[in-house]
C-alpha cells in the first residue's frame, strides 16, 4: 500500500493541473456581451446623436427571444441602429437574426448594409427584402440624412448592379459638407475610404476583433483579409480628419475557434457638438 501513495499523489496533481487549465481557458474564452462607448466631437452637429452599431451577428444566440442583446440595445436608448454587415449568415439558421431585427426595427430607425456572408449563395436579395419588410432602410451606395448627419451606406448589391468600390464612390459623390458617416463592412479598405476626403466617421466590422487578443500587447491574432496580426482588428483609429471605429462583432456561437480576451461587443457612438465636449 505504501508504494501506491506516490501514484495517488501524482494522479491527484495531474487532475488538479487539468482542472486549473480548464478554469483558465473558461476564464479567458470571451463569450459575455460587452458594451463599448465612443464619443466623437464635431462642430458639424448642434445636438447629440447616439448611434448603436451592430456588426457580424451571424445569427448568434443571445438568450431566449434574443433578449440579452435586445435589452442591451434598449438600455442605451439610441437614436438609430446601424447594421454594418454579416447580420445574417450563409450557413447557420437565421431565426435569431430575424427575431432581433424585428424587435429593434419596431423601436428604432435602422440602417443596413451588406457584409461578405450575406452576399454568398445569392442570399443578399432575400435578406435585403426581409429587412425592408421590417421597415429597415437598406443602403446600397445611397445616403440618408438623419438628425443633422448623413449616413452613407457602402454595400455591394450582389446582382451586378453595383460593386462595393462603386458603392463607396456613389456615397462620396452624394455626400454633403456636413458630418458624413460611412457604413462600410471592411476596415482594411481605410485608405480607399479616406482618399475621397468626404467621410468624417467610418464604421466597420468584419475583423471579429482578431479572434484572440493578448491584453496590452496584441490587439488581434488573425482577421479575414488582413491575415496575421491585423492592423485594424477592433477599436478606434484616428487619422488626420477621419475616425474609424471597428466593431469586434457579435458572433459567438458559429465559429469553432473561441474568442479569447475578445468579448463580442455592442458599440455605442455619441456624436456630440464640440462645445459639449469642452463643458
Amino acid at each position: 500500500m505504501k508504494k501506491e501513495k506516490p501514484k495517488k499523489k501524482s494522479l491527484f496533481l495531474r487532475v488538479l493541473v487539468c482542472l486549473m487549465i480548464i478554469f483558465v481557458l473558461l476564464a479567458v474564452m470571451s463569450f459575455p456581451l460587452k458594451t463599448v462607448h465612443y464619443s466623437i466631437p464635431t462642430n458639424e452637429v448642434t445636438e447629440p446623436v447616439r448611434i448603436i452599431q451592430v456588426s457580424d451577428l451571424h445569427s448568434s444566440w443571445y438568450g431566449k427571444e434574443m433578449n440579452t442583446l435586445i435589452n442591451a440595445v434598449r438600455k442605451e436608448a439610441p437614436d438609430a441602429v446601424v447594421l454594418t454587415g454579416d447580420i445574417y449568415d450563409d450557413i447557420v439558421n437565421n431565426d435569431n437574426t430575424r427575431t432581433f431585427l424585428k424587435a429593434v426595427s419596431a423601436e428604432y430607425p435602422c440602417f443596413y448594409i451588406s457584409g461578405n456572408h450575406e452576399l454568398r449563395r445569392n442570399g443578399w436579395k432575400t435578406y435585403r427584402e426581409e429587412a425592408k419588410s421590417m421597415g429597415i432602410t437598406v443602403l446600397e451606395g445611397e445616403n440618408a440624412d438623419f438628425m443633422g448627419i448623413t449616413l452613407c451606406g457602402a454595400s455591394e448589391t450582389g446582382d451586378g448592379r453595383l460593386t462595393f468600390d462603386e458603392s463607396v464612390e456613389k456615397c462620396a459623390e452624394n455626400a454633403d459638407d456636413g458630418f458624413n458617416v460611412l457604413l462600410a463592412h471592411y476596415p482594411e479598405n481605410i485608405d480607399f475610404y479616406r482618399s475621397f476626403g468626404k467621410f468624417d466617421l467610418i464604421l466597420s466590422g468584419h475583423a471579429h476583433g482578431g479572434q484572440w487578443r493578448v491584453p496590452f500587447l496584441i490587439n488581434g491574432i488573425f482577421s479575414p483579409d488582413q491575415g496575421i496580426f491585423p492592423e485594424y482588428a477592433g477599436g478606434e483609429y484616428r487619422f488626420d480628419s477621419e475616425t474609424m471605429i471597428v466593431s469586434r462583432g457579435l458572433e459567438r456561437t458559429k465559429n469553432p475557434v473561441p474568442r479569447i480576451f475578445n468579448n463580442p461587443e455592442l458599440v455605442v457612438i455619441d456624436i456630440i457638438p464640440e462645445s459639449e465636449e469642452e463643458t
